[in-house]
């Protein structure tokens, strides 16, 4: 089964887009949960806003700052799409339970998740998602987001872009790290 998260519900047919990599793609996850956390996007494309990882196969979400999650997820609509199989699929990602596919593709089911914040806590409950809290972090570990987003702050040359919405996102999330830059 595969997956792919959106926050546009009622599509009968996914379209492959612009992607960061270069190519138009539809993107796929075989992870519900990975799936699930890209219904919501914090920021407009071209940037993106999505701290997980992997543990042992399962994802992380990594909370960058005080109830992180709640943030960018409570009370948010989302719609997973579902499908049996697709044609012509690939992996630039490199993430181990993502593909890709240049092709339009029909969709078979939809699931509405009416409140994404809600559901990703009951697959925390079912052991399905690990949300790594902000407030059980070690300053080491918050030294360590701090200098990401230094670094994500400069690469992306936030400073000259005031009206952009990672600007804007990261100034309000992390007002004294953009300030001191």
């Amino acid at each position: 089964m595969l997956y792919h998260g959106s926050s546009v519900g009622g599509l009968t047919e996914l379209k492959p887009f612009l992607s960061e990599h270069g190519k138009p793609y539809i993107y796929f996850a075989s992870n519900p949960v990975i799936a699930l956390l890209y219904t919501v996007h914090a920021i407009e494309r071209p940037y993106n806003w999505f701290p997980y990882g992997f543990k042992n196969g399962l994802p992380v979400y990594n909370e960058y700052y005080p109830d992180a999650l709640a943030d960018i997820y409570k009370g948010k609509t989302g719609f997973l799409y579902e499908f049996e199989s697709i044609n012509g699929e690939d992996n630039p990602t490199g993430i181990n339970c993502a593909c890709v596919c240049e092709n339009p593709v029909p969709v078979e089911r939809i699931i509405v998740i009416p409140d994404v914040f809600e559901e990703l806590l009951e697959r925390e409950k079912r052991g399905e998602l690990i949300i790594a809290r902000y407030e059980n972090m070690n300053s080491e570990q918050k030294s360590g987001i701090e200098k990401m987003i230094e670094s994500e702050i400069e690469s992306c040359d936030l400073k000259s872009k005031p009206d952009c919405s990672y600007t804007k996102f990261l100034k309000s999330r992390f007002p004294n790290l953009f300030s001191a830059l």
